[in-house]
């Protein structure tokens, strides 16, 4: 085995999040690359009327699985549903669970968050910054534990163009917060919510920059770390080129581009693009929580921050991007595409608002028009409408740029031997742009449109 294989085999990890987009792809990788790895537990909070166990049911049937399922029909024994919740102390363990993982657990991943920028700041605070706390209390009753990674994000600090691999001061501390929340927990409004995240443009990363003074704070005497990735997109080569999950983001952006439904999008094609794919990011975090538990105890100064980007390494800008992008729609157009994939993008906020009007707005009324004459229910408006909020609150990112030293990242894969290296690539050097946005487009294709493999030739025709 390699040196990474070797440290996870026995080991009994902890992830919170795990049914989400990164937690999907870390747990198939963990299992894939890692059979001698000992449970990996799966915190579960019961949702829309579905309990733990219908949850756990549908996360093992997920398409992310189905080459780990081919290879190691048994995968599923090595997971464990635990129902809890990131918002409640202890996480909302039951006594049982509780002292179980404190007993068993030797790794911590601490994915769990909500991504939403328009988050209220009481949900935002509570899930984003306080489950932190509950994390790490849980960390330090652990009776073996070797690494914790909490995952924030490269934009935790966005307000400084510089962001280097440290910690910076919070906006505000963890107690602050928390008081602010509990006398004006009615805050939603705008106006009020500038007046508390300050030059931050939302609740997520606002609360994402506390909540690395929380682990600054807490966790300085255990093997923590603080992993920040950029914008996190679909998978690059594992475990199924451009596996996606959700329409948010970037690949929002696509699909909604690619259907025909949107013509306009605000972005300074001139700035970098700043992304990563998730299979690499979660081959990084593996790595990293390694390197912690074969580091010797640090001192508080010496809590480690990575920076996972793109930018320094393999910069590419949104211009080459879109290019790329739309070369991938020419020959694999969306079969169910409403119209024409074609569009402008522009920084001019006035230019954007009127090309909006005219190329999203006037076209989906007219379908909705249509649709009301077929006796259907009209949907086209009200969806442009919240694609357009959506985009909205994407402008910061789609308008600037952010210069990121990854030195760290660097050095770590250096460290690693050449088998490791082989079987937990993260190297943004040897991404391939082209060759990664096919992947991307072919995935948000299949998984988010629908799209059915081999149909691109009637697709192409539909759009002559």
């Amino acid at each position: 085995m390699s040196q990474i294989q070797q440290f996870y085999a026995g080991q009994n990890v902890f992830i919170t999040g795990g049914t989400g987009f990164l937690g999907k792809i870390l747990t198939e990788k963990l299992l894939q690359s890692c059979r001698d790895i000992g449970t990996i537990y799966i915190l579960m909070r019961p949702k829309k009327g579905n309990g733990v166990q219908e949850r756990f049911e549908a996360f093992l049937g997920d398409t992310v699985f189905d080459v780990l399922r081919n290879d190691y029909p048994e995968f599923s024994k090595k997971i464990v549903g635990v129902e809890g919740d990131t918002a409640q102390n202890k996480l909302g363990l039951s006594e049982t669970d509780y002292a179980r993982l404190v007993e068993e657990v030797s790794v911590i991943f601490h994915l769990a968050a909500t991504v939403r920028f328009t988050e209220p700041l009481e949900k935002a605070v509570a899930i984003n910054v306080n489950s932190v706390k509950h994390v790490i209390d849980i960390a330090r009753a652990c009776k073996n534990l070797k690494a914790g990674i909490h995952v924030s994000t490269a934009f935790s600090h966005c307000v400084r163009k510089s962001i280097n691999e440290e910690l910076y001061p919070p906006p505000m501390s963890h107690e602050e917060i928390n008081m602010l929340v509990e006398k004006f927990k009615r805050i939603e409004g705008p106006g009020n919510l500038t007046e508390i995240t300050g030059e931050w443009p939302n609740t997520y990363c606002f609360t994402k920059a506390i909540a690395e003074e929380v682990v600054a704070n807490y966790a300085t005497d255990l093997p923590f770390a603080i992993f920040r990735p950029s914008i996190v997109t679909g998978a690059y080569k594992t475990p199924i080129p451009g596996w996606v999950s959700s329409p948010i983001g970037i690949s929002g952006m696509i699909c909604v581009c690619g259907l025909g439904i949107i013509h306009a999008v605000l972005i300074d094609t001139s700035t970098r693009l700043e992304v990563v794919p998730v299979d690499y990011v979660c081959n990084a975090l593996i790595a990293s929580a390694w390197k912690i538990a074969m580091t010797e105890k640090r001192s508080r100064e010496d809590v480690p921050v990575y920076n996972y980007v793109s930018g320094n390494e393999n910069p590419i800008t949104w211009k080459d991007f879109d290019n790329k992008v739309r070369a991938v729609a020419k020959t694999h157009p969306f079969e169910q595409a409403v119209y024409y994939p074609s569009g402008y993008a522009t920084k001019s906020r006035f230019l954007y608002t009127t090309l909006h009007f005219f190329l999203n707005l006037l076209p989906a009324v007219m379908i909705d028009v249509v649709l009301r004459l077929k006796g259907q229910q009209p949907r086209m408006y009200k969806l442009v409408g919240q694609i357009y909020e959506a985009f909205n609150a994407l402008e910061y990112f789609t308008t600037q740029q952010w210069d990121f030293d990854n030195q760290k990242i660097q050095a770590l894969w250096e460290q690693l031997g050449s088998e490791d290296k082989s079987i937990f690539p993260f190297s943004m050097q040897t991404v391939v742009w082209d060759e990664y946005v096919i992947n991307m487009s072919k995935g948000i294709r299949k998984f988010i449109v629908g799209d059915s493999d081999g149909n691109e030739e009637r697709a192409r025709r539909r759009q002559v």
